[in-house]
């Protein structure tokens, strides 16, 4: 899943104002596993779609079958 998250660090100082809507880390893309999300305490560094969702690696394992050879 797909969410936009205000990632603000309040890096405001008297020198170097706040950008407002101008700063890079207001308006960020962050992805969460479809299958596990409340399970997450953190947004995934890899995401992969699968039927229409957003899984983490860790859910495709558990659903599919690994091949031995």
């Amino acid at each position: 899943m797909r969410r936009v998250e205000n990632n603000c660090c309040q890096c405001a100082v008297p020198g170097y104002p706040c950008l407002g809507s101008a700063c890079p880390r207001r308006n960020v893309p962050v992805y969460y596993c479809d299958e596990c999300d409340p399970k997450l305490e953190y947004p995934l560094e890899e995401v992969f779609e699968e039927d229409g969702k957003d899984v983490c690696i860790d859910c495709l394992k558990r659903k599919h079958k690994k091949i031995t050879l």
